[in-house]
């Protein structure tokens, strides 16, 4: 394993319950400040985020009837933030592998989801991407090649939000971005709303990034901030938009599902003064209506 990467200046640390770090990276919030058990106290309680973002996702994806895949898309998104979180309060090699391996294994299925927008599945593609899962966890649990790591998850994130403008483009028949003043006419608010929830996905996952990048770079000013400010700890906020991020990942994902599954329009609800979206059911009345529309658009030509 390569030389641990470390932001935090050293001399600041107390020693705590788990021993010495041994995971590839140390990141910018003193060990042990807060409680003996928790090495990174800030950056572990912020996972509650994902947690709480997969969990619900689950919930939603057994209760509206969606496919497996939904399910397992869910469960991946609260591993990711149970395994981060173990590996902000131990510091543990061990731990950090339970936080970066589902994190690509997550984007894969992310992905998987996208490829079979309009089919059930297929065994052949989830096969592949398995045995790719596999064999990329092998190599990384092996040698832990951290930035090998960064560079291949921001890759699929980057294909991700590819595959979310792609589907915007062809099923709202609207750009994910950029953003315009000018519209396409004619089309129906209910798209309008779910490629508001894709851009808001975008939005979370680059203002976290951005931060993420920040807590790396300047973390000796970050410790030193004028007027005795503490840190902000950027790298919790991370983890806040990460929960928010996801959560719209898996709200877009859910209502595009169902809109092709029941030949409909996308049925999602802003809530709490329009901060969040959800995915709702389809109305039963609005079930096929897209399809009878075409049917009706036909008899007219």
């Amino acid at each position: 394993m390569a030389e641990q990467v470390r932001f935090e200046p050293p001399g600041h640390d107390k020693a705590g319950w788990w021993g010495d770090p041994t995971s590839s990276i140390d990141w910018c919030e003193r060990n042990y400040q807060h409680s003996e058990y928790i090495a990174e106290f800030f950056n572990t309680i912020s996972n509650i985020a994902m947690v709480l973002s997969g969990t619900y996702g689950m919930y939603q994806a057994v209760k509206y009837g969606f496919e497996l895949r939904f399910i397992v898309l869910g469960a991946g998104v609260a591993v990711v933030g149970i395994g981060s979180a173990a590996f902000h309060a131990t510091l543990q090699y061990w731990a950090q592998m339970w936080d970066e391996v589902p994190m690509v294994w997550t984007m894969l299925i992310w992905l998987y989801i996208h490829f079979m927008m309009e089919r059930k599945g297929s065994w052949t593609v989830a096969l592949l991407l398995t045995l790719y899962g596999l064999l990329w966890a092998g190599i990384h649990t092996w040698g832990a090649f951290t930035v090998g790591f960064q560079v291949h998850f921001g890759l699929l994130v980057v294909w991700g939000i590819w595959l979310m403008h792609k589907a915007t483009s062809t099923y709202c028949a609207l750009p994910l971005l950029p953003y315009t003043a000018e519209e396409p006419a004619g089309v129906h608010p209910a798209w309008h709303s779910l490629r508001r929830v894709a851009r808001c996905y975008v939005i979370y996952i680059t203002a976290a990034f951005v931060l993420w990048i920040i807590d790396q770079q300047m973390c000796p000013t970050l410790h030193s901030l004028p007027a005795g400010l503490p840190n902000p700890q950027l790298h919790a906020v991370w983890h806040v938009l990460a929960g928010f991020n996801t959560h719209f990942g898996l709200q877009f994902v859910m209502a595009l599902r169902q809109s092709v599954r029941d030949e409909a329009l996308p049925a999602t609800s802003w809530r709490f003064k329009n901060i969040l979206a959800f995915c709702v059911p389809t109305p039963r009345e609005l079930i096929g209506g897209l399809r009878r529309k075409l049917r009706s658009n036909a008899r007219k030509d």
